[in-house]
């Protein structure tokens, strides 16, 4: 009944959503800064905030959730430091956090009422209800949390007598912090372990559960139920996903399964503290939500038939009125509200005024097998042009261990709507789709993780989705490493290649000056999942690409911030002493305002005005064969 009176009375919004015929993307439009980046609605049904830009900077905003009416409650200019998250507390209260690291409540005449401390964490509830107390740190750099009263400034400062720093924590009912997990560096030997701590109440002493190195799979506590001697955790334990298990705080095991997906992570679980599981998010190559609760999975069911292709994702009160923020591979997002009681939906705001969907291309789901049989899923998005092979830019993501996902994606739009086809492998090492998956990319820079990336371009190729004569290989960071190993290690595959802030040394990586190296578990996770020099120096050299410069046969572009403290801009600086020493054809870009990506939209547009020049002239539609390759920089 929910679904058909709900998909009826949207109807109005069905041109919006219908079937689009793309048109010419105008990147002044993908790049135009986000109008509204977060909008949440309060527990009454009647307001909602939002963080919008304000033509300046980020502002908090609060609209009228009926009538859409606006006001900018918080603003920049009157506190000194931009506002960027809010959340309702009260329906007439919101903590607001600032870029400054401070955290207030603010009442709905924009007033400050209370300093809760440097980020708030999230409200209590009881009963399914919010109360007065709220969870923020007090000391966000060493894992310092208060419990907070917000209408009498009453406080409750947690102190962990353990050894290390907090990462996670979990609560009872009753806001009684009675589980955390500690990480502690020892200090001679440089080695991290995470460790797991249940107390049976605030007055007991902390018990240990559970103690491994920082890079071992560790679960973390959710949630303390009524039930004793009991964790709700999330762990992979004996799992290749992530899952949702009752951990035995006795027995020191875990118990009983009580939410899992045979293929995909959980990544989210809401109502911990209800009977049953409100809901729980998985993310395979494309996110689902799962409703246990009947209602909500009628109205998820509903609001997804109205709103197909889509991601929606509902908040707020079942029974009363709901927000809905829902995207795709064609629009960055919009808000809706939800009127359950009659059943009508209207549209609050969007992300991206300016981007039309209907000028969007869609981003196909795919999969193919590598060379050693492994499935390796992959995003492909075509131009509209259709018909023959397409150029291809081979579109690598950084990482190693993250990944792309379905979404909009405004460098996939601008290289589609510019006539390119953008195929996105995740490859192993990637991430989200599972332990296995994940750890197959170990050691394997330079090795079997691009020989993944080499059999999705064969596979384009095979099916006629790329023309063989016209594919560049572009990526950031590690996709700038795979970029230039890949035009050394499959010279005949591409004709040029793009890196933005990418890796060209292993060695040099793992003892530059970086903000990785500078951190004691930045150090470890890359001793345990790319090798140490005393292990591999050699096997380093041998997928070089500063060590291979000779063997590059086709153009590059390089990219770089020179404030970049992840992969500093030491790295493009050597890649291009190497290629101008051994007479190879690049060009040179670099941002003086820029860290380890592109923030400012000026720089955005000049990057991709470069990018696009720099295709069109060795993969674009007029390119029959490749220029000659002679030394050139272009500043």
């Amino acid at each position: 009944m929910i679904r058909r009176a709900l998909a009826c009375l949207l109807a109005a919004c069905a041109p919006l959503f219908a079937a689009a015929v793309p048109g010419a993307a105008d990147l002044d439009a993908i790049l135009a800064p986000t109008a509204i980046s977060s909008m949440a609605i309060s527990p009454d049904g009647k307001q909602l905030a939002a963080i919008g830009f304000n033509g300046f900077r980020s502002a908090l905003f609060v609209l009228d959730a009926q009538t859409l009416a606006a006001r900018m409650l918080v603003s920049p200019e009157h506190t000194g430091s931009s506002p960027i998250r809010a959340a309702w507390v009260s329906p007439e209260l919101l903590a607001v956090d600032y870029e400054n690291r401070r955290c207030e409540v603010v009442d709905l005449a924009g007033k400050s009422r209370l300093v809760l401390g440097e980020r708030f964490i999230r409200s209590r509830r009881e009963n399914g209800v919010l109360s007065d107390w709220v969870l923020a740190f007090h000391d966000l750099e060493n894992g310092g949390v208060s419990q907070v009263n917000v209408r009498t400034g009453e406080r409750k400062k947690y102190r962990v007598s353990l050894s290390g720093t907090p990462v996670h924590w979990a609560f009872d009912a009753n806001g009684a912090m009675r589980a955390v997990t500690m990480m502690d560096t020892a200090f001679w030997s440089d080695k991290t372990k995470l460790s797991n701590w249940y107390r049976a109440d605030e007055q007991s002493e902390w018990q240990l559960l559970d103690e491994v190195p920082v890079t071992a799979d560790a679960w973390t506590p959710l949630f303390v139920p009524p039930e004793p001697h009991t964790l709700i955790v999330h762990s992979r334990h004996q799992r290749d996903t992530t899952a949702i298990f009752l951990y035995d705080t006795q027995k020191h095991e875990h118990v009983e399964l009580m939410a899992g997906h045979p293929h995909e992570d959980i990544l989210n679980a809401t109502g911990l503290d209800q009977p049953t599981f409100n809901s729980v998010i998985t993310e395979g190559i494309k996110p689902e939500v799962h409703w246990f609760d009947p209602r909500w999975a009628s109205l998820q069911n509903a609001i997804d038939a109205a709103l197909p292709q889509r991601v929606n994702l509902l908040s707020g009160n079942p029974r009363g009125r709901l927000l809905v923020f829902s995207y795709s591979d064609v629009d960055p997002g919009r808000w809706f509200v939800v009127d359950t009681d009659g059943m009508k939906m209207w549209e609050a705001t969007s992300v991206k005024p300016k981007v039309d969907p209907h000028k969007m291309l869609p981003m196909a789901t795919i999969e193919y097998r590598s060379t050693d049989g492994l499935v390796i899923p992959a995003y492909l998005t075509l131009p509209a042009s259709g018909g023959a092979a397409a150029p291809l830019v081979v579109l690598i993501h950084g990482g190693p261990s993250v990944r792309d996902r379905w979404q909009w994606n405004e460098e996939v739009q601008i290289l589609a709507a510019n006539g390119y086809a953008v195929f996105q492998p995740q490859f192993r090492g990637s991430s989200g789709f599972g332990q296995r998956f994940e750890e197959a990319g170990f050691g394997q820079w330079g090795r079997a993780m691009q020989d993944d990336i080499t059999a999705g371009v064969n596979h384009l190729i095979e099916q006629k989705i790329a023309d063989p004569n016209r594919i560049c290989i572009y990526g950031a960071s590690y996709g700038g490493y795979a970029a230039l190993w890949g035009v050394v290690k499959t010279p005949a595959l591409y004709k040029c290649g793009i890196s933005f802030a990418g890796v060209s040394d292993i060695e040099y990586m793992l003892k530059d000056w970086s903000d990785r190296n500078s951190n004691p578990v930045g150090r470890e996770f890359q001793r345990a999942r790319i090798g140490t020099l005393d292990q591999g120096k050699e096997q380093f050299d041998q997928v070089s690409p500063l060590k291979q410069a000779a063997r590059i046969q086709v153009p590059l572009l390089l990219a770089h911030g020179r404030l970049d403290q992840r992969v500093p801009i030491a790295h493009s600086r050597k890649m291009m002493a190497a290629l101008k020493e051994n007479g190879k054809q690049y060009e040179w870009l670099m941002f003086d305002d820029e860290g380890h990506g592109i923030g400012h939209v000026r720089n955005k547009q000049r990057y991709y005005k470069a990018v696009l020049d720099f295709l069109g002239r060795h993969i674009g539609a007029q390119v029959a064969v490749p220029q000659q390759q002679t030394a050139a920089s272009t500043h």
